[in-house]
């Protein structure tokens, strides 16, 4: 009869167990998805979500001995820094200690001191394991041994105390923290597989092959959230319009090769050179466009003048040979006459054709009110 109740308080707690940490994978992802580009941020919500889970885990408990309960408290613990990261592993071994010292008892000190050599745990095998190998199931069969030695813990009572309870109660702790971390753990890497799946098809689908650069797709999205955000907060917003002059030249005489890592040195070059609220896109063949949120006119300007020595200055390597380019650059702005995203793309084009006109390797403003013709800047 003994040996039933047993075994179904194990089952009882095995049951919650496994609700809790399938509970938990959906938050990851959710997580992972929504701030996979602010990794601070990423890391403090995800310390939240395991400390959570830990403390979660400690309150539906289910009692084996005398002061002993099983639960998976320490399994969210234990993953907090292969899926999370230190600042996640240690706000998450915080809380759940935190929490098991406020609900007291016998069992206070070698509770908390397990749920730090968990957490300890964790962060060791982070440390040995780069962080592209947690997307297998590999690292979890040295992870989970090692965390089960957290039921060692109960050492810190004296050994008349410790050793029977240990016997008794601390085998069943030990399998149960390595099948919870085998489970969540597997689940937790397949989230992460999933998120990196989608998140490569978004970039594709996002991104220019060839430069890395945002590509049409995404630059039309992002003027339009800008312009809307600018008229709405009334702030400045303005555009670059930048081509390479007589590129088709470097393709006929050197080779599409050649053009292509023009094209690339290029991208680099703008990329470094603008702010990281800024936007280059690739727009099509030798074509690039710059959104410059909050930054008025003059300050676009100038900073296409320096891209333009920049660019007139940059030695690119190629097959033994250095490349020259030159780039005409147009500058657009939001005013009240150009008060669209379209409406400001083709004020930037008008900017750009005067300035290939106007002899090329030149910077040219749009028209402000009163003035007839784009303002050449250099």
């Amino acid at each position: 009869m003994e040996e039933h109740s047993a075994t179904g308080t194990i089952m009882t707690a095995l049951a919650g167990g496994v609700g809790l940490l399938a509970l938990m994978t959906l938050i990851y992802g959710t997580v992972l998805h929504r701030l996979g580009d602010r990794p601070w941020l990423r890391q403090l919500c995800l310390g939240l979500l395991f400390g959570a889970g830990g403390v979660t885990a400690m309150l539906q408990s289910v009692p084996i001995l005398p002061g002993i309960n099983l639960d998976v408290k320490t399994v969210p613990v234990v993953l907090a820094a292969p899926f999370g990261g230190p600042l996640a592993a240690i706000l998450a071994a915080g809380l759940v200690s935190a929490a098991r010292a406020a609900v007291g008892g016998a069992g206070v000190m070698p509770g908390v001191v397990g749920i730090l050599m968990a957490g300890a745990a964790g962060l060791l095998v982070w440390w040995l394991v780069p962080v592209p190998g947690w997307r297998t199931a590999r690292p979890l069969f040295v992870l989970a041994p090692v965390a089960a030695l957290h039921s060692l813990s109960i050492f810190v009572l004296p050994w008349e105390v410790a050793f029977p309870i240990f016997v008794n109660g601390g085998l069943p702790i030990a399998l149960f923290t390595v099948g919870g971390i085998l489970m969540l753990g597997t689940m937790l890497g397949r989230e992460c597989r999933r998120v990196d799946t989608e998140k490569m098809l978004r970039d594709a689908a996002l991104s220019d092959p060839l430069t890395g650069l945002a590509n049409r797709r995404a630059f039309f999205a992002a003027i339009d959230r800008t312009v809307a955000g600018a008229l709405r907060h009334d702030t400045p917003v303005s555009l670059l319009m930048l081509d390479i002059d007589h590129f088709k030249e470097v393709n006929d005489t050197r080779g599409h090769d050649a053009g292509d890592v023009v094209l690339v040195a290029l991208s680099r070059l703008l990329q470094r050179s603008v702010r990281q609220s800024d936007l280059v896109a690739r727009f099509g063949g030798e074509e690039f466009a710059i959104l410059l949120p909050n930054a008025p006119v003059d300050g676009a300007a100038l900073l296409a003048e320096r891209l333009r020595c920049a660019v007139r200055d940059l030695a690119i390597p190629q097959d033994g040979a250095i490349l020259h380019v030159t780039v005409s650059i147009g500058v657009s702005t939001l005013t009240p006459d150009i008060d669209r995203a379209d409406v400001m793309i083709k004020a930037a084009d008008m900017a750009l054709y005067q300035a290939k006109q106007g002899g090329r390797d030149r910077v040219c403003r749009h028209r402000e009110a009163g003035v007839k013709e784009p303002v050449p800047v250099s």
